[in-house]
């Protein structure tokens, strides 16, 4: 009887130590189980429950990576449009697109702006606030070197409207541009298959020059620029490098000490010969002509040459331009026929023959091309360099 309750004792617990060694093994797969498939009914529950909480959560999301990106890439950006905001005196500086682009979309909407009160371009808005370092004017510079095509009739308008607003130049950013250009005579002979690149950059010398007074435009002049704007005036280079060289120098004369350098160099053979072209059938080498005669009666004087309009005959002119009543800058031919603006202000004259009654018209041949405004002016208009003093639609050519 002992025996097999022993017996019975021993076989019972080596039962229950099988039983207990199988449920370790057994019992991680079966929670496993149990928790997948709990997993996969949560995630049904889920699906079912709230289709329109993710949907909502998904449109959010979709409409939130929409702000930023999809509308400056599918929609091109308006030049026109002003910035939305001001920068504040503790926000950092926003970051800039391509300049050359900046340049290339103020050189297209700026024949829109026909009126003063005008919103600027945000093109325009964005280079000015870019040239207000160092850096940024330099970028904005080369730019306008590099960009501006040949064929564009507002193309110098553009650099120097653009140089106008912007604030002017350090000492160490002028000099950095002179290392940058690094004109010289052989620049001038060397790129002459390239007078887009000429044109710009004797335009960009200029206004330089209208701009900067005294010391900062004698710096400006080096002797390597002086070369290059000479060099420029030969019969090899493009009519429009030749006319935008002679415009610089003039500008360069406004200071005394950059005139009498100029005036050493000669120039005044040179003009001479281009003083030729002033009754050219091609209208650029006629501008140039115009310029190069202009230069020598009131800027460069060359000695024995008798001024032109001592020597000029007006026996069959009834009317003309009046020299007497016409604003500061503005160049008017020996026979007072014609007029000419190269100053970055509205210009004005009025004519001698003055009519109060009856039927009149006027006839005019257009010679250069750019922004002008022709037409009727009372003897009581007041000439003044920021607005336009005729009555007549504007002329952009």
């Amino acid at each position: 009887m002992i025996v097999v309750a022993l017996f019975v004792f021993y076989a019972s617990r080596s039962l229950v130590q099988g039983l207990l060694l199988t449920l370790e093994q057994h019992i991680p797969c079966i929670l496993g189980t149990l928790g997948a498939s709990n997993m996969g009914n949560s995630c049904i529950c889920r699906e079912d429950s709230g289709v329109e909480d993710n949907v909502e959560s998904q449109n959010q999301q979709t409409q939130n990576s929409r702000v930023p990106v999809p509308e400056a890439r599918s929609h091109p950006r308006d030049p026109v449009r002003p910035p939305r905001r001001g920068r504040g005196p503790h926000e950092p500086r926003r970051k800039k697109q391509n300049v050359d682009g900046l340049v290339l979309d103020t050189l297209a909407v700026i024949r829109t702006l026909v009126d003063n009160d005008q919103e600027p371009p945000y093109s325009m808005i964005t280079l000015h606030e870019m040239a207000e370092t160092d850096e940024g004017w330099l970028e904005v510079v080369q730019s306008l070197i590099r960009v501006i095509p040949l064929e564009d009739p507002l193309g110098p308008a553009v650099i120097t409207l653009l140089l106008d607003e912007c604030p002017l130049p350090t000492k160490d950013a002028l000099q950095k541009l002179t290392e940058i250009l690094k004109l010289s005579g052989a620049v001038a002979c060397q790129d002459s298959c390239h007078p887009a690149k000429h044109r710009n950059t004797t335009a960009v010398l200029g206004c330089l020059a209208e701009k900067l007074a005294g010391p900062a435009s004698i710096g400006l002049l080096s002797p390597g620029i002086l070369e290059y704007l000479l060099q420029s005036l030969n019969f090899q280079s493009h009519p429009t490098v030749m006319l935008f060289a002679l415009i610089a120098l003039e500008k360069f004369a406004q200071t005394s000490e950059n005139k009498m350098t100029i005036s050493e160099s000669c120039i005044s053979d040179q003009l001479v010969l281009l003083e030729k072209w002033t009754d050219n059938l091609d209208y650029l080498k006629r501008q140039v002509g115009f310029c190069a005669q202009w230069s020598l009666d009131n800027l460069f004087l060359k000695e024995g040459r008798q001024f032109t309009y001592e020597k000029v005959d007006l026996t069959n002119i009834k009317a003309m331009l009046n020299s007497n009543d016409v604003s500061e800058y503005l160049k008017i031919s020996p026979r007072g026929l014609e007029a000419r603006c190269d100053a970055s202000s509205f210009e004005s004259v009025r004519c001698t023959f003055c009519v109060d009654s009856g039927v009149w018209y006027y006839e005019v041949t257009v010679i250069t091309s750019g922004v002008m405004q022709i037409g009727w002016a009372t003897k009581d208009s007041k000439f003044l360099n920021h607005v336009s003093t005729c009555k007549v639609t504007q002329l952009i050519l």
